[in-house]
């Protein structure tokens, strides 16, 4: 009975009673509760905070490289991977091959000649910044420091702006050797097909040379600070006396063809300006020179590389993503730095146009109307190589009045621009200054003037004497004018003018993307090749008064078929032309001892001919 008083009491006081402890139970229960619910919102504050992320242009630029990147290599695979005899992989005999087999065996000794921006360049000493970059490539080869910094890969490449040499605490120079210019990327040969067709005929370390040059220097300067032109005499020296006194065949490509009618000059000369090598030098040791893509008279391009650091391919980039090159992503301004160090290589100044409006027209008259592939409808002024606006460039002289270009000019120069692009002005005047010193871009009236015994227009075939070339090209549209445009103030930074991509002609006019072209190889325009040995040293003239042979070899361009012919085995653009067969067919030929009129003599597809008698230069 007792058992169950108790019992009933338990169940009677238990729901009343309210204890320390389960208060304590109760407030713990809910403190966990409020962690709980704390715990919950806070990622969903977080995700709340955090902006979505935006794709920008250089997001799809990246993704583009990429996937050209990935497909590129993938077809280099498959093309390694797949038999060799299966129908359209076939590659044809290399030259060297089939005229090794027909008995052709190496003679003359040969010596190669770089141009611009294709030889390598290695780092000898730098600032804090290069470290572990010691003898490594800075320009050429894979370009991995462009990535990796920037900043600093800009400032090793640039030159002093007083002196045009090194700045204080850095040495860039040239990489010796073959392997100068052989590829100028993994995969993008220069001078590597042709090297490799001469050893297949005998050619050697022995008999084959690559004349390496710092080619950002003026080029007397690459005697002044490397001894350039002596090793290069030195070395012609040499393989003449041991290849049984055997005569050299030269093969400038580019800028280095001027780069070696400077040095012909020099070599010639008396010291301490020359080489001391005497009148007769260069007949007794060189045989022939075989000049390809030769810039005799300068080329359009350097013209937009100076005023803005732009060509076509630039220009239809700035178009088709603006703000890219000039803008401020990760803070770089590409266009500007490219100027500025531009700027400093004084090289650039060399290729100019020479000749003036004799050569290259007025604002009425040129000695090149119309283009082949295109039908020039419109009015076209080649000799203004920069036009203000497209219809300034289709106006008559008379219609122009210096209104318009001062207007260019002031909005170029007034205060808002100068507070961002001012700089430029000064960067230019620095250049101009330098290039009055080491170049001339006139024609001589009279060629025993002692005044033309100076370095400055040793690089000017119009304003030396020479003879024995031969040139050697092709006909592919190419820039020849460009219409410009003054630069947006908000993104001007140190370029106030640009070109005018949205300039066009007619449909299948000549004016496209605020550039005009005419026929030459994707660089050099025809007239700037071929004028000198079409007229200006053909037969026994002023510029050649020994009456040297001069021929003319121009290949027809035939773009390759498919991506596995690579850049082709017939192309005639600029730099592909150096794995043209007929062309290294041509070189094998006369470096084992064939004259130009067994090669066949001339073999001119342009209209180079026409297009010099229209040139009144005295001869």
């Amino acid at each position: 009975m007792s058992s169950v008083l108790r019992f009933r009491k338990l169940c009677f006081l238990e729901p009343t009673k309210y204890s320390a402890y389960d208060e304590k139970t109760k407030d713990q229960k809910n403190y966990e509760n409020v962690n709980t619910a704390l715990l919950e919102n806070k990622p969903k504050q977080k995700h709340q905070k955090k902006p979505p992320k935006e794709w920008r242009c250089i997001d799809s630029c990246c993704w583009m490289v990429g996937y050209l990147c990935t497909t590129w290599w993938l077809l280099l695979f498959l093309y390694h991977c797949l038999p060799a005899n299966l129908p359209g992989l076939q590659v044809p005999e290399p030259p060297g091959t089939r005229l090794s087999r027909q008995g052709l065996t190496a003679l003359h000794p040969v010596v190669m000649v770089p141009g611009i921006v294709t030889g390598g360049l290695e780092l000898w000493e730098g600032r804090a910044c290069s470290e572990g970059l010691f003898r490594q490539r800075l320009w050429g080869g894979s370009f991995t420091e462009i990535f990796k910094r920037p900043m600093c890969w800009l400032e090793h490449l640039s030159l002093d702006n007083e002196t045009g040499l090194d700045p204080p605490g850095i040495r860039v120079r040239a990489v010796p050797g073959l392997v100068a210019a052989d590829y100028f990327a993994p995969g993008y040969f220069v001078w590597a097909i042709l090297i490799e067709n001469l050893a297949r005929i005998g050619y050697e370390g022995k008999n084959m040379y690559m004349a390496a040059y710092d080619w950002r220097l003026s080029f007397q300067n690459t005697e002044v600070r490397d001894q350039a032109l002596s090793r290069l005499k030195s070395k012609i020296e040499l393989m003449y006396v041991t290849n049984g006194y055997t005569k050299v065949v030269v093969v400038p490509h580019s800028m280095g063809v001027i780069y070696f009618l400077h040095f012909m000059k020099w070599v010639e000369a008396p010291p301490p300006m020359g080489g001391g090598g005497g009148p007769g030098w260069c007949a007794k040791h060189i045989k022939s020179i075989m000049n390809i893509g030769p810039a005799f008279l300068g080329v359009p391009k350097a013209v937009g590389n100076v005023l803005s650091a732009e060509c076509k391919d630039v220009a239809f980039i700035r178009a088709m993503a603006p703000g890219l090159l000039d803008s401020e992503i990760f803070g770089l301004q590409a266009l500007e730095h490219v100027m500025r160090v531009s700027r400093t290589w004084d090289s650039i100044i060399s290729l100019l146009p020479k000749g003036g409006d004799t050569i290259w027209g007025d604002l009425d008259w040129s000695p090149k109307k119309i283009i082949r592939g295109f039908q020039v409808q419109e009015s076209t002024k080649y000799g203004r190589i920069v036009s203000f606006g497209k219809a300034a460039s289709e106006l008559h002289s008379s219609e122009i009045s210096g209104l318009g270009s001062q207007v260019y000019l002031h909005n170029a120069t007034s205060p808002q621009s100068l507070a961002s692009c001012g700089k430029v002005w000064t960067e230019y005047d620095e250049m101009m200054r330098r290039a009055e010193a080491h170049f001339s871009h006139g024609i001589a009236d009279n060629l025993d003037d002692p005044i033309y015994n100076h370095y400055k227009y040793w690089s000017n075939p119009l304003e030396t004497k020479h003879g024995d070339l031969q040139s050697i090209w092709s006909r592919i549209p190419t820039e020849r004018s460009y219409v410009y445009k003054v630069s947006s103030s908000g993104r001007c930074k140190n370029i106030p003018l640009q070109i005018d991509s949205s300039a066009d002609g007619s449909r299948n006019g000549c004016l496209k993307g605020g550039v005009y072209f005419v026929d030459g190889d994707e660089s050099v325009p025809v007239l700037s090749a071929g004028f000198m040995c079409a007229k200006g040293w053909r037969g026994k003239t002023r510029f050649n008064p020994s009456g040297i042979a001069t021929y003319v070899r121009e290949y027809k361009h035939k773009a390759p078929a498919n991506l596995l012919e690579g850049r082709g085995l017939q192309s005639g653009a600029h730099v592909d032309i150096m794995g043209n067969i007929a062309l290294i067919e041509d070189v094998l030929r006369v470096a084992a001892g064939a004259s130009g009129v067994e090669l066949g003599g001339d073999r001119i597809y342009s209209d180079i001919m026409k297009m010099s008698e229209k040139i009144n230069v005295r001869l």
